[in-house]
């Protein structure tokens, strides 16, 4: 079933064919530029305010992640706690003790991912390890002292 053009009466000029339907109010008619149609987003501009500082050292330092590894060794069992003498201070020397082999793991520990956050002098590390076919993660809190970064704090996934 099919409109007649005498039975379809529209009120709309482009119904009627007085004015092509890619034409626009104001400028000449380009078939090949594309319409503004409500429906389309607008572009999003910056908010006024906001700050617009460049991230500073966003990458994690190359020693905390040789840090973040061979922790992550000692949990596997396959490094000893007091290879990290310097690098620790005696309370976490002491965790690493008690939780050395806690992570069964038959290969390598290998670094997924490491992050980290300034708090003024500190850092605030997490790392995540993978572990044959599971994921563990571990944070730690690390100073600078004598030119090196020192992990003074530890915290473990609660399954340790």
């Amino acid at each position: 079933m099919s409109h007649s053009p005498d039975r379809h009466r529209c009120p709309r000029p482009v119904c009627a064919g007085t004015v092509a339907p890619h034409a626009r109010r104001g400028r000449a008619a380009d078939p090949y530029r594309p319409m503004i149609t409500p429906g389309r987003t607008p572009v999003r501009r910056p908010l006024p305010g906001r700050c617009r500082a460049v991230l500073e050292g966003h990458r994690t330092p190359g020693e905390i992640r040789l840090l973040a590894q061979q922790m992550a060794e000692v949990l596997v069992g396959r490094r000893a706690p007091e290879a990290l003498r310097d690098r620790s201070s005696p309370a976490v020397r002491e965790e690493l003790r008690r939780l050395r082999g806690a992570l069964p793991c038959r290969s390598a520990p290998r670094l997924e991912r490491v992050f980290h956050q300034r708090s003024g002098d500190r850092l605030e590390v997490g790392a995540v390890i993978a572990c044959d076919l599971r994921s563990r993660a571990f944070a730690f809190g690390a100073r600078r002292r004598g030119g090196a970064w020192v992990c003074t704090d530890l915290e473990t996934d609660g399954s340790l």
